[in-house]
């Protein structure tokens, strides 16, 4: 069983953009996985994965932009700025983690990125699916 399912429900009807929400829940799904309470396994496997897992959040939450930017959304703003938001905050726990100001804790680190990621899935982009669809057929 997965940590995180996207089904149906939360598909958006743009594949480019279902496509990378169903990676970012395989990357969590595959955190979750790596929690065995060796600390010493937990930070390899950390160290390995986290800088390309910002990489990509960066890079979905810029593709989810450049679709919106295409439509006369109204709360395109509010949109990016949680977006800015979630990857400060990510950053922020994974500087922390970096600088050892505070010790890896990967269930932690996972549980706070499902739902960072999750409330904005239902916040946000559930409710703009129509700007979604619409940014996507305006290539």
């Amino acid at each position: 069983m997965d940590f995180v399912e996207l089904g149906y429900e939360y598909s958006l009807n743009v594949p480019v953009i279902d496509k990378q929400h169903k990676e970012l829940a395989k990357q969590l799904n595959n955190a979750i996985r790596h929690c065995t309470g060796k600390k010493n396994d937990e930070k390899k496997f950390y160290d390995k994965n986290m800088r390309k897992s910002i990489a990509f959040m960066r890079n979905h939450f810029e593709t989810e932009e450049e679709i919106l930017c295409k439509t006369k959304y109204e709360n395109f703003n509010k949109h990016k700025s949680d977006h800015t938001k979630i990857l400060d905050d990510i950053i922020k726990m994974n500087d922390d983690i970096e600088n050892n100001k505070v010790e890896l804790n990967l269930f932690y680190v996972t549980a706070f990125i499902k739902e960072r990621i999750m409330k904005h899935l239902k916040t946000y982009d559930l409710n703009t699916k129509k700007y979604f669809i619409e940014g996507n057929e305006k290539k």
